[in-house]
């Protein structure tokens, strides 16, 4: 890689506000983070702070985000997560990747099956999100995929009381 290129990297970084020493950091845990594309670090840290409203530095803690698909891993298990938090149905202070980390079956059965009540609808979520990821059109831009998304159309509040409406919730 060239210096040029690994400084655009480390820019881009610190546009979203980590520091020097959080980029060596993440370096460390995860060498191949600076072989992600500039284009997908922008796509994961504006999903995750933008649409989420999640810090960007909880992505410099666990830098393995960054090789996890945007589509199919990032985006369904968010829409379950965020869910799950706006009901109270995990503690607000709970580590926000833990639900990135593990298998598809471990995540399932923790944080999908394990909420009987609420599990048809958080299977469902979590499946339209994985249908969606794998029928968007081949041709567009990945940013474009990503904003076009209703969910993501909505403003912060809007998705929250979008998603406690579906739910039946107020």
């Amino acid at each position: 890689m060239s210096k040029k290129l690994w400084d655009e990297k480390v820019d881009t970084f610190k546009k979203w506000g980590w520091s020097d020493e959080n980029i060596v950091e993440a370096f460390r845990s995860q060498p191949n983070l600076m072989l992600v594309s500039i284009d997908k670090i922008n796509l994961v840290m504006s999903f995750w702070v933008n649409q989420l409203d999640w810090n960007s530095l909880e992505l410099a803690k666990f830098p393995n985000m960054f090789c996890y698909s945007l589509h199919k891993r990032i985006i369904p298990r968010a829409s379950v997560w965020q869910f799950l938090l706006i009901k109270g149905l995990r503690q607000k202070n709970a580590s926000l990747v833990t639900p990135f980390t593990c298998s598809e079956n471990s995540f399932l059965n923790k944080f999908v099956f394990s909420f009987k009540e609420e599990s048809d609808y958080l299977l469902k979520l979590h499946e339209e999100k994985m249908k969606f990821a794998n029928t968007k059109n081949i041709g567009m831009p990945s940013t474009k995929c990503v904003n076009s998304h209703p969910i993501c159309l909505l403003g912060r509040s809007e998705r929250k009381e979008a998603i406690c409406l579906e739910s039946g919730g107020h």
